[in-house]
């Protein structure tokens, strides 16, 4: 789905070129992920949307990211926890996302619920992946210990976020070979018992 060629829109300078790409390349990617993620979302029964990020509030500088988020709520997603799907200039990423936008008034809950999971965290593929925030192009290893340490900084910091879930790097095989799609949604289906969990 994803081509070498989209990662180049994020080294674009200009606000109105790169947003221009963004509108006409990634954004028709993220609609066409949608249409495979969304069945899989809905077969608990619930009814799922795709929010696409649009930027509204960027004036001159252009967006180092962008993403469609994958959440229960036809007018948003920042709170509550979501699924994530996005792509800086060195990799496509999906993640299952605790963000700032829930504190305070469920901190308490949501810190519950995260640490309720952890179990299953555990047993998430070796592969998987931990960022504590969807604008910083950082992430480590997810491990029990560094998922512990995210749900302390949760509870203690304000702006502080929890994403897990899987980084495909630019040149990974699976974009060459069609199967980065395929790939997004084995991720999803690993997450969906913590998201059932957490929500």
């Amino acid at each position: 789905m994803f081509e070498d060629s989209d990662f180049n829109i994020f080294n674009v300078d200009s606000l109105e070129s790169r947003m221009q790409l963004i509108k006409t390349v990634i954004d028709l990617k993220f609609e066409l992920a949608a249409k495979a993620i969304l069945p899989i979302l809905n077969a608990s029964g619930q009814t799922w949307y795709a929010h696409v990020a649009k930027h509204l509030r960027r004036t001159t500088n252009a967006p180092d990211n962008t993403w469609v988020a994958f959440s229960p709520n036809k007018r948003g997603y920042k709170m509550m926890p979501h699924f994530e799907l996005g792509i800086w200039s060195d990799h496509v990423y999906i993640y299952l996302a605790v963000e700032e936008n829930m504190k305070p008034k469920h901190t308490v809950e949501a810190v519950e619920k995260l640490l309720t999971a952890q179990t299953a965290v555990s047993e998430l593929p070796s592969d998987f992946v931990i960022s504590l925030d969807h604008m910083v192009n950082v992430s480590h290893q997810l491990s029990v210990t560094a998922y512990r340490e995210a749900i302390t900084r949760f509870s203690e910091i304000k702006h502080s976020e929890i994403l897990i879930g899987m980084k495909l790097s630019r040149g990974d095989s699976r974009f060459e070979s069609g199967k980065d799609l395929l790939a997004i949604t084995e991720v999803i289906e690993n997450l969906l018992p913590i998201y059932e969990i957490i929500k």
